[in-house]
């Protein structure tokens, strides 16, 4: 592309050049200047005609391998110019897009859509699209460009069957019932490793499952018809240390030359019509079936409904009799506990009374005691003084008591006669001589009763101490008696 300009110049420049040298050769001798001003031009045209094999321009994002007349070569991975020496430059794109059922200048390499076939005999048209960087390494590079020797070989004879064998390997490990059940994304990580790492050994099982035997129903079939169903089981093959054998684990194309899968993607995976018949036929029945369960979950729903009416009409009577039967266990319990409570409160009383009346026990034997020990110290007290009175008695023969009761004697003599007239007012027919008469008689009579006071009392008291303790008779002057001095 860069060099595109220089071809027609060259050969412009090499013809004129030609041109020019045989024409001031043969016609114009003499003209030696412009003879070699065209042997120049055509220098020139023959340089630019020889420029491109000498050198070359490395374009953004292709790598190109140079191959030498001489037999060498080179990898050229970087962008701009570079030496080639009229050797031969194979360009690879940096990233080569494969595509499967799609076909442009946009892709790299492609071809028409793959048929797989599943496990359960399924077959299904799968539309690709894949994209691969291509090794940076100079060494890889090399080793990988020598192999394929030019980008459609390694396209075709490499990436194209390596995707082909990874979905043909992935539809053996899955039905297509599993893959429409939802294991879509397995199936296509599935894909992606095997293009990656190489792929899988893979061991199969065949299961067949038998149904219920049918019974003889007459006399000449001698066979039984069961119902029989075989399942594939697949499973990947792997070593001691739980990893995946690979049948192409040290070769595989991609991991020996260092190619990346950068991007997969599988657009689409379509069954067979019939499958996709049976599927929709499936999907119909199911679809009845779901409808049918429904009408019977509706079913199911009214009658658990109604249970639950029931259950909730039975619980509400029995909750409405809980609450009569818990209000009458609460009256009674209450009832209880009050008897309880008056119970209680009797025995507190009760217990109380007891209380006080121990107290009251206790505080009048208190007293009692205080009471006897008082009347016992009074009884001592007592005994004690009338043994002192009894032994001054014993002393003085009880002179002291004896005096202090003649006294007291004395005092209630002169008491009782201290306001009455011993004399009478008027005397009639006395002479002189008959004067004082009456008082004598009336003093005679106390000093007689005095007297045997003191005798009682064994009191020995003279007359004149008797006038002295005696009352002056009333209207009469004190000093003794009337008519005395």
């Amino acid at each position: 592309m860069a060099y595109s300009f220089l071809n027609p110049l060259g050969y412009l420049l090499l013809l004129l050049g030609i041109g020019g040298t045989v024409y001031f050769f043969v016609k114009q001798p003499d003209q030696l200047r412009l003879r070699n001003l065209s042997l120049s031009a055509g220098g020139v045209g023959l340089f630019f005609l020889m420029l491109p094999g000498l050198f070359f321009y490395a374009e953004p994002g292709v790598s190109y391998l140079v191959q030498y007349p001489w037999g060498t070569q080179k990898s050229v991975l970087n962008p701009g110019f570079h030496t080639r020496f009229f050797g031969q430059t194979i360009p690879f794109k940096k990233y080569l897009t494969v595509a499967f059922g799609s076909r442009g200048a946009d892709f790299s390499a492609s071809a028409s859509t793959q048929e797989i076939r599943f496990n359960d005999s399924v077959t299904a048209q799968v539309t690709m699209t894949a994209r691969f960087q291509l090794p940076e390494d100079p060494q890889l590079f090399h080793g990988m460009a020598v192999a394929f020797r030019s980008q459609n070989n390694l396209s075709y004879a490499s990436l194209i069957p390596v995707m082909q064998e990874a979905l043909r390997n992935a539809g053996r490990m899955f039905s297509a019932q599993e893959y429409i059940g939802g294991r879509g994304g397995d199936f296509e990580n599935a894909v992606l490793d095997q293009i990656r790492n190489g792929i899988f050994l893979l061991d199969v099982q065949e299961q067949r499952m038998y149904g219920g035997a049918q019974a003889i129903t007459e006399e000449s079939s001698r066979t039984i018809q069961q119902d029989q169903t075989v399942m594939l089981t697949v499973r990947v093959r792997r070593d001691a240390n739980g990893l995946e054998l690979r049948k192409d684990a040290e070769d595989h194309p991609l991991k020996k030359f260092g190619i990346h899968l950068v991007q997969a993607s599988l657009q689409n995976v379509d069954p067979d019509p019939k499958f996709k018949e049976k599927l929709q036929e499936q999907r119909e029945a199911a679809a009845q079936v779901s409808i049918e369960r429904q009408k019977v979950r509706q079913k199911e729903e009214e009658k658990k409904r109604i249970l639950a009416e029931g259950e909730a009409e039975k619980a509400r009577s029995k909750i409405e009799l809980e609450k009569a039967q818990i209000q009458k266990v609460l009256a009674a319990e209450t009832r209880a506990k009050e008897a309880e409570q008056e119970q209680r409160e009797r025995v507190t009383r009760a217990e109380t009374l007891k209380r006080e009346a121990e107290v009251e026990r206790e505080r009048k034997a208190v007293e009692l005691e205080t009471a006897r020990l008082e009347a016992q110290r009074i009884l001592e007290l007592a005994t004690a003084e009338a043994k002192s009175r009894e032994m001054k008695m014993q002393a003085d023969n009880a002179l002291e008591q004896r005096l202090a009761a003649f006294v007291e004697v004395s005092k209630a003599y002169a008491a009782a006669i201290q306001n009455k007239q011993l004399v009478p007012s008027v005397v009639i027919g006395q002479d002189r001589q008959g004067e004082g008469a009456a008082p004598t008689t009336v003093q005679d009579f106390i000093a007689l009763l005095m007297a045997r006071a003191a005798a009682d009392l064994g009191v020995a008291v003279s007359e004149p101490q008797m006038q002295g303790w005696m009352p002056e008779p009333a209207g009469q002057p004190s000093g003794g008696y009337p008519g005395q001095p």
